[in-house]
């Protein structure tokens, strides 16, 4: 009579063998997720606008009219739902992503011609355009899909507004 214990054994190594034959046997290679600086275009290699329009164009649609955050919903999404406080301190020191005291002031100058409010809404939905110095790209990158324009809105104005 075979024992429990060896048809376990031999279940574990079937498994195994099917394992390593779908993967193939061989090492995975790692690919380095490259960081990117974002840098300003010089006036010299502006595109010049083409101001005529086509006769048959159809009308211009129009811009929405910019959101204006809530800071109360934007803190009560930073603590909860969306998780940024997981990772997020709102202190000066980080944690798995830098401490955000006083980013309302150094947002503003962390990428040149970009406002506090546009540096914080790209950091949120494309957050690899940027990586802090010293922090790797781990962000998530579907915040841009979680959250709503006017939540991101939210949490840009709470944000902006810390100490």
């Amino acid at each position: 009579m075979i024992s429990t214990r060896l048809i376990s054994l031999t279940g574990l190594m079937i498994l195994g063998a099917i394992f390593v034959a779908a993967c193939g046997g061989e090492e995975a290679e790692v690919v380095p997720t490259p960081v990117f600086e974002p840098t300003a275009a010089s006036a010299g290699e502006a595109p010049s606008a083409d101001t005529s329009a086509p006769a048959d164009s159809p009308e211009p649609t129009q811009v929405p009219a910019a959101l204006v955050g809530d800071a109360t919903n934007g803190e009560a999404l930073f603590t909860g739902a969306s998780g940024c406080s997981g990772c997020h301190a709102t202190g000066s020191t980080g944690g798995v992503g830098p401490g955000l005291s006083g980013i309302g002031t150094t947002a503003g100058s962390r990428v040149d011609g970009q406002s506090a409010d546009e540096y914080l809404n790209t950091a949120i939905v494309s957050p690899n355009d940027f990586v802090v110095p010293d922090f790797a790209p781990i962000m998530p990158v579907t915040f841009g899909e979680k959250l709503s324009e006017q939540e991101i809105a939210d949490v840009i104005a709470y944000l902006v507004a810390l100490p």
